[in-house]
């Protein structure tokens, strides 16, 4: 712990050092002003104020920065900030895996619950396995580290992501854009907004987004008929493919005094393929499945290969499917001055179709008779619909911003997942209807789930310059899991219907001390929790989490510097680690037992000179576990980023050059040391199994990311403007190893980077 406390100590001489200069600096800029820093609006307190007067880790966006880095949505929100790996998960469409300050989530399997809480426009997304769908009109991103159980509530351990999209402005104006790219990349995006009449304004959006895979399919193009919903599925062309159809309707009425209400409905089609799975390694189940060694295809070696293919032969890897949507509602009634009332309501749901093939190959029926064979393979169908509904009421005066709230929040979803093994069938021939006696581990489940919470949290000022804050929490959740399969586990768990039912109370404290209107320090202790549940018939603990964090936010040099640091020590207890073992059901919950996170993180802008803005972050975590499950958190993370504005030419248009560049540090993907056993007793067990060197070769390695962006902006064009941008992503075209997908002994398939990607935006503004 020494180290940390020196570097909090550093932290504060750092501020009273930026502190002591800005006092015998002149007056600050203006937000807003040429070569300033602007002031950044958040609502993490469930209010608006500025960053710098948070005393909590985040990381914003503002519309300009979504669009230079093309983020839109909670896949994409990871390239900035520290300490946060968000990563696209092999064998899922839309289920990114979220890793912030060691605390890592992503399970598909709707028994669990992740620990970063997602908002979309203040309503809570209760699966964030369905998470990455594209959200037409993005404005602003709020990334909040750290537990914020008082506020977000359950399922907030690691932090929350808070996404809000655009509003009517009220005036009429319409936005067209336009992208080309490589890999036939085409996106349009379209946006009407209306004059006010009576009160009433509207925006609507939409956007057409196409692409088509990175990696070719060189099996045989041949249909799969799986049994009732999943039905006839065809072998894809490429893999990574998007076709995708997004709006966004937003109706505003202010008609009234003192009231405003928004209702937003966003609507996405996503249709596409999984991006490659290469089979990197089997095994001696795998090779006494398929007879490997014999497998001329795969030249009889026992490695594969870990390196990127354009071509891969998976003849089992069909299409895949999201609909997604939202409705939400939020009022706002100023009942005085100082007090508000505030209602969000919330109602969103979405269906997912998704086949995989999970033996990577083309291979042949080891009894010799010329049929092909398929090993492993899998089929999901999901459904998901939730219902939500907050009060808040809000006070604001000179000392004293508080907020009191009720929550309540319903969840139907079902999920019908068969991984189907051994099915032998002539070369090239349709797959007839797949026999469900066939199914090793079929998910057929279905899931309800209630909670309610009632929360307070105040701020209040002793001195002008010292503010103390605290709230609580008091939740209760009721969960069941339905399993609809008659077969008894081999186990003796039951099936059925079983529910649990707890309650917990969190709360937080901070102290904050402001040296100037944008500099202050303050230390913050937090706890939280992630929902138990129920997982094959056994309940399982909350996760819980106690926290504390010491930060410093500063401005000097008459706000052409920004430093915002912070370093942070959590203690989880009860870790609900998923893993995957099809001898025991498909879907396991490992005995992880607790861990200890502890790091730091800084965020630094600096404005040297008018027009030239530079950006760097870095994220550093250790995580220690009381068992021998792993970690997937990587230790460093770091953001680099240049951005320089020329002056503007003589018709007001304006050039402007971005350089990013985003490092992600080695980590592990695998839970359990290749070749040991996944266990809900003891963590990893048969450790002795191990292959050691395979498993040093299937770590994630470190890498860089970088992209540039280049803009001419503000073009007269009529009586509208229009700009024009030239970009690139992964310019290096780094090809290393993203993720990977354990099955059994050392079978793991993997997926990799992907290539080099560029195009042209277009976009006309009236």
């Amino acid at each position: 712990m020494k180290g940390y406390l020196l570097i909090s100590s550093a932290i504060f001489a750092l501020t009273i050092g930026g502190h002591a200069h800005a006092r015998n600096a002149a007056p600050s800029i203006a937000a807003g002003e040429v070569g300033a820093l602007q002031d950044i609006v958040v609502t993490a307190r469930k209010r608006s104020e500025s960053i710098q007067q948070v005393p909590s880790a985040i990381t914003a966006m503002n519309q300009e920065m979504l669009a230079d880095l093309q983020i839109r949505s909670f896949q994409d929100i990871g390239k900035t900030a520290p300490n946060v790996l968000i990563q696209k998960q092999t064998g899922e469409p839309t289920a990114p895996q979220f890793n912030i300050r060691g605390i890592s989530a992503g399970s598909s399997d709707f028994r669990l619950d992740s620990g970063v809480a997602l908002y979309v426009d203040g309503i809570y997304l209760g699966r964030p396995s369905n998470s990455s769908f594209d959200m037409a009109d993005l404005e602003t991103i709020e990334i909040l580290r750290g537990p914020q159980g008082t506020l977000f509530g359950r399922n907030a351990t690691g932090g929350a992501v808070s996404f809000r999209t655009a509003a009517p402005s009220g005036e009429f104006g319409v936005i067209a854009e336009a992208t080309l790219g490589n890999y036939n990349r085409g996106r349009g995006r379209f946006t009407l907004n209306t004059p006010e009449w009576n009160g009433f304004s509207a925006r609507l959006t939409y956007v057409h987004d196409e692409n088509d895979g990175w990696a070719r399919n060189s099996g045989p193009i041949r249909t799969f008929h799986y049994a009732p919903p999943h039905g006839s599925k065809t072998a894809v062309k490429t893999f990574g493919a998007n076709n995708t159809e997004s709006v966004l309707f937003a109706l505003r009425f202010n008609g009234l005094d003192n009231l405003t209400v928004d209702y937003k409905f966003d609507w996405t089609d996503w249709q596409g393929s999984l991006v490659a799975m290469q089979l990197l390694n089997a095994g001696p189940v795998f090779s006494a499945i398929t007879g490997f060694d014999n497998q001329p295809a795969l030249g009889g070696t026992n490695v594969v290969g870990i390196k990127r293919l354009k071509t891969l032969p998976l003849d089992g890897m069909g299409p895949a499917s999201q609909r997604t949507w939202g409705h939400s509602l939020t009022a706002t009634y100023a009942i005085t001055d100082g007090v508000t009332l505030k209602y969000l309501a919330g109602l969103r749901g979405f269906t997912q179709r998704s086949s995989s093939e999970l033996d990577g190959n083309i291979l042949f029926d080891p009894s010799g008779n010329g049929n092909e064979f398929q090993a492993l393979a899998a089929s999901e169908f999901k459904r998901q619909k939730q219902w939500s509904q907050e009060l808040q009421l809000l006070g604001q005066s000179d000392r004293l911003n508080w907020v009191g709230g009720l929550f309540y929040f319903h969840e139907k979803a079902s999920r019908n997942s068969p991984v189907i093994f051994g099915e032998s069938h002539a070369p090239g021939a349709e797959i007839p209807l797949i026999n469900p006696d066939s199914y090793l581990a079929n998910a057929l489940q279905n899931l309800r789930n209630t909670s309610f919470a009632a929360y307070a949290h105040a701020e209040y000022k002793l001195t002008p310059e010292l503010e103390v804050a605290g709230g609580l929490r008091y939740s209760w959740d009721s969960r069941t899991e339905n399993d609809l399969i008659a077969a008894p586990r081999g186990d003796g768990s039951p099936r059925g219907k079983v529910t649990v039912k707890q309650d917990r109370i969190d709360y937080d404290a901070s102290l904050r001390y402001a040296f100037s209107a944008n500099s202050s320090v303050y230390a913050k202790y937090a706890t939280g929790f992630v929902s138990g549940g129920v997982l094959n018939g056994n309940p399982f603990r909350p996760e819980t989490v106690k926290s504390i964090e010491i930060g410093a936010k500063t401005e000097f040099f008459d706000r052409h510097v920004r430093i915002n640091a912070a370093v942070f020590q959590a203690r989880r207890k009860s870790l609900q680690v998923a893993g995957f073992d099809p001898t025991q059901g498909g879907n396991i919950l490992l005995n992880a037992g607790s861990e200890r996170d502890r790091g730091f993180e800084i965020e630094t802008t600096i404005i040297p000179l008018s027009g030239l803005a530079l950006t760097g972050n870095y994220g550093f975590t250790d995580v220690k576990i009381s068992t021998n499950v792993r970690t997937y958190q990587p230790r460093h993370t770091a953001y680099l980023a240049a951005n320089y504005e020329f002056q503007p030419f003589a018709n007001g248009s304006t050039l402007s050059l971005r350089l990013d560049g985003q490092y992600i540090g080695r980590h592990y993907r695998m839970q359990c040391p290749i070749g040991s056993t996944q266990s809900p007793l003891t963590g990893c067990s048969n450790l002795a199994a191990a292959d050691l060197a395979l498993d040093r070769a299937l770590v994630i390695p470190s890498t860089w990311q970088l992209g540039a962006r280049i803009t001419l902006a503000q073009i007269p064009l009529g009586g509208g403007k229009a700009a024009i941008s030239v970009w690139g992503k992964n310019l290096t075209d780094s090809d290393k190893l993203e993720f990977l997908f354990p099955l059994l002994d050392t079978w793991v398939m993997g997926s990799f980077q992907t290539p080099r990607t560029y195009g042209l935006d277009l976009k006309v503004e009236f």
